[in-house]
């Protein structure tokens, strides 16, 4: 399959960055999800596991963001995440790569200052992924205005008319409301 194929090799790019690969339930808290994603309507199962798994992800971005706190909580200041998985958006089912990042640049050295990560530390891997398709001008970024993302930093992808992606910094107000 072309696209596992290229999914792979996303994934092994991510970890050459220093990522860390995470495999999060394809089930999440409804009312996290709803909080990330306020506009959109999830598939809800008759029988969930427990109610805080009773809705299908609308993205990745939920089980990272627990990923993360959790990492948070132990002591870990700089965490790089992503995942490869389904997403469930109406009726259909989509193969996505997601990522997270939080915490310093680059990892603590003794010769060298650190600095936190920002929105172009992002969009730098992100183009790198992109980069693996061979065809990095048929792709755009734009400024977008979305719910969950930092208004100023955060981007829709294009791949010529269609979005394919967003990237961007978590809105300050959701970041706090989300520990």
């Amino acid at each position: 399959n072309r696209l596992h194929g290229r999914l792979m090799r996303g994934a092994d790019l991510l970890i050459d960055r220093g990522y860390q690969e995470a495999i999060t339930y394809s089930f999440v808290d409804p009312v996290l999800q709803s909080t990330i994603f306020p506009e959109s309507v999830a598939r809800t199962l008759l029988n969930p596991i427990s109610a805080e798994l009773s809705a299908m992800r609308v993205s990745l971005w939920p089980g990272l963001v627990l990923a993360a706190r959790e990492n948070l909580r132990r002591q870990q200041a700089r965490v790089r995440l992503f995942e490869i998985g389904r997403k469930f958006i109406a009726n259909d089912e989509v193969e996505v790569i997601s990522g997270l990042v939080l915490g310093a640049s680059h990892p603590q050295q003794w010769d060298a200052e650190t600095r936190k990560v920002d929105f172009y530390d992002i969009k730098a891997d992100v183009e790198s992924l992109v980069a693996l398709t061979g065809e990095t001008n048929a792709f755009t970024f734009k400024s977008a205005q979305l719910a969950a993302l930092h208004p100023g930093q955060s981007a829709q992808i294009f791949r010529g008319d269609v979005v394919v992606g967003v990237v961007g910094a978590l809105h300050p107000e959701l970041s706090k409301k989300l520990d």
